[in-house]
């Protein structure tokens, strides 16, 4: 695994969230977000689409980026923690992101901040795995889905981040 273009990567995410002042938005929401594309990884590996899993791979990347930024977290050092074993069964790796993302709800919700750090950072270790797990590289999906957003305009709706081909069916 590169860990010198996670590193890129996430720093170029945590400029684009900076950039487009998400970094103040609302936790809660952001890891609805999260949430969201978790929902879409699950999906996407449940009905086999590659493309989709890949893209919910890195989306996911992205959204634990914004998030360890909105606690105050470094994102480089949650998205460059080394998966400690390759020994897992996707399925529970998929069960261990589902549970640290659920954790990381409640801890940040009680501001414990070293119980987000560490569920944030077993996030990212997840979907490492999954992706080694699928054939996939994770940094391949990591940018897919920054080259995706790179360019991306929105504005703020009642505390969340709109992308701009969504704002014309939002009311205003």
């Amino acid at each position: 695994m590169d860990i010198d273009k996670i590193e890129e990567l996430t720093e170029l995410t945590r400029q684009w969230f900076i950039d487009r002042d998400i970094t103040q938005g609302d936790i809660f929401k952001q890891t609805l977000k999260l949430f969201e594309e978790m929902g879409e990884l699950c999906a996407g590996y449940a009905k086999q689409k590659e493309q989709l899993t890949k893209d919910s791979i890195g989306d996911c990347a992205v959204v634990v980026v914004g998030l360890a930024m909105m606690i105050e977290l470094d994102p480089i050092e949650i998205m460059t923690t080394p998966p400690e074993t390759k020994n897992i069964d996707i399925k529970d790796c998929f069960e261990m992101m589902i549970d640290n993302a659920s954790e990381f709800q409640f801890s940040r919700k009680l501001q414990f901040k070293v119980n987000a750090k560490f569920n944030l950072s077993r996030i990212a270790v997840y979907l490492k795995l999954i992706a080694h797990k699928l054939g996939y590289d994770f940094v391949d999906c990591f940018e897919l889905a920054y080259n995706e957003i790179k360019d991306r305009k929105g504005r703020w709706v009642e505390g969340s981040f709109v992308k701009e081909e969504d704002l014309e069916n939002e009311p205003d």
